[in-house]
């Protein structure tokens, strides 16, 4: 979350001074390389306990949640009591999230935000998920009443989560009462995890993590949906507000300092690059692999439910010290099985993982210990995204 700093930019070296003579300094400049973090896209980390009135602060803790791709699929209409969230179809990821399970996953993170949030604000949150049956986009309806004020260690963690993609300690294993203290933030009964921390699980599941991600980069609908929410040009990013960014990867200063030098990336090689992570860092590197799932993978309430959960685990796990990242792949090919009415590949993949077929299987993750600080991604401003 910090500027590039001198010694960084040292260790680019020689590199660094052909870049300069050719006149491609100007290039790093505006395409962000000494400010990391920083512009009007990132000012929601820093000042969203700033606005005016309690509902504006509780909703700018909600943005800084969990989201796939970071869409921020979300709009929200409050009064001095009462916040609406609604699901925004155009900010929808295309055939990567086909039945919008992500969609409302990312919402439900949003509204666990707002629970934390409510309640340090002095206020007890009666929160109405899928409020208006004929009304699909209506997320949830949220009643606050006054109370004394609680403030968790989970909403000081609010501005500090961030999805790390980076490599994971391999050195370090999880203590088993780690592994205890997030069953026990699963309290929806519609909601269960399921865990793989040995090494035969962790192996089954990576096979089929990897496989998943190739049939992914190989399906060209599902490949240039995906890259529409690349962002690698810094305008662009301070614009939007949103997206996948070259620093939110979590290469390190260095090579993401060369990206930034270089012409940006076609899809074609950011998907090969997607898939060379997955099997050489993303899937080694986990110390073990989790697995959220529902009665009814498509019943938006659960969804919602799955969301929250997710939220408050990733929550907790940046207290521990843990980093966290969604490994959807799996599920959005089975999306995408289930819309074309193919052969369910991974549809049965995901289900033979579990082992159990009273749930169905639709957010998956790994979790591990951090060999670098996650950095933050881009997020709209309030005056954005309230109605």
């Amino acid at each position: 979350m910090k500027n590039l700093s001198r010694r960084d930019f040292l260790k680019l070296g020689g590199a660094t001074l052909v870049v300069v003579a050719g006149g491609s300094v100007f290039r790093a400049v505006d395409q962000g390389m000494f400010s990391v973090g920083q512009g009007v896209a990132y000012e929601p980390w820093k000042n969203w306990r700033d606005a005016a009135a309690p509902t504006e602060r509780i909703v700018a803790a909600g943005i800084l949640a969990s989201n796939p791709h970071n869409s921020q699929p979300w709009l929200f209409r409050i009064t001095a009591s009462t916040i609406d969230l609604f699901a925004v179809p155009e900010r929808q990821i295309g055939v990567i999230d086909p039945v919008r399970r992500e969609m409302y996953i990312g919402l439900g993170c949003a509204i666990e935000n707002m629970r934390l949030a409510a309640e340090a604000e002095g206020f007890k949150a009666d929160i109405h998920l899928m409020p208006n049956p004929t009304t699909e986009s209506h997320a949830a309806s949220i009643s606050l009443a006054e109370s004394s004020p609680a403030t968790s260690a989970l909403y000081e963690a609010i501005p500090q989560r961030h999805t790390n993609r980076a490599a994971y300690d391999t050195t370090r294993a999880i203590a088993e009462e780690i592994f205890s203290g997030i069953d026990s933030l699963v309290t929806e009964s519609t909601v269960r995890l399921f865990w793989f921390k040995d090494e035969s699980a962790r192996t089954k599941f990576g096979e089929v993590a990897i496989s998943a991600t190739e049939a992914l980069i190989a399906d060209d609908q599902q490949s240039m949906d995906s890259h529409k929410w690349w962002r690698q040009d810094w305008d662009q990013v301070q614009e939007s507000a949103d997206g996948i960014t070259l620093d939110a990867q979590g290469l390190g200063s260095f090579i993401s300092g060369m990206g930034k030098f270089l012409p940006d990336l076609s899809r074609q090689s950011n998907d090969q690059s997607f898939a060379k992570n997955m099997r050489e860092i993303t899937i080694p590197s986990a110390a073990a692999f989790g697995v959220l799932a529902v009665p009814d993978g498509k019943d938006n309430t659960q969804r919602l439910q799955c969301g929250q959960i997710w939220q408050r685990i990733h929550l907790w796990a940046t207290t521990q010290g843990l980093a966290m990242q969604p490994l959807n792949q799996i599920c959005e090919r089975a999306d995408r099985e289930s819309q074309l009415g193919i052969e369910p590949v991974f549809g049965k993949s995901i289900a033979d993982l579990i082992g159990d077929d009273q749930w169905q299987a639709i957010m998956p993750f790994r979790l591990g210990y951090p060999t670098v600080e996650a950095l933050r991604s881009p997020r709209r401003r309030l005056d954005k995204v309230i109605e």
